[in-house]
């Protein structure tokens, strides 16, 4: 059994101890769950076919008999899921891409830095 919330109130379980049975060995912590953990098993076998499929998602719905809409909330659920544990690291090569091409100026590009900055 895979258990992500408490059953009791709802919130998120942390892993605090690791067991091999083989060795009899634990290890204690304080250990961080990956993305993947927080997917359910339907969630799991969406994006395993999705990923068999190759993304296409007309083959999607065919298979899975459910409409392109149906699939797309899908996906953005799990989307959401993704993003709550993603901090990306900061890019900027959309601007500077444009600041070597000329389209805007070095000081355009600094507050557009700035400006995303702050977010």
């Amino acid at each position: 059994m895979h258990l992500v919330n408490c059953p009791v109130c709802k919130s998120e379980l942390k892993i605090r101890k690791y067991h091999c049975p083989n060795c009899d060995i634990s290890i204690e912590g304080s250990f961080s769950r990956s993305w993947l953990e927080g997917l359910s098993a339907s969630q799991l076998e969406f994006i395993k076919l999705f990923l068999l499929v190759q993304g296409n998602l007309k083959e999607l719905q065919k298979r899975l008999g459910i409409s392109y809409p149906t699939i797309k909330n899908r996906i953005a659920d799990i989307n959401k899921i993704i993003v709550q544990n993603y901090a990306p690291a900061e890019d900027y090569e959309d601007i500077l891409a444009d600041l070597e091409e000329g389209f805007i100026s070095v000081e355009e590009a600094l507050n557009m830095i700035n400006k995303r900055r702050e977010k």
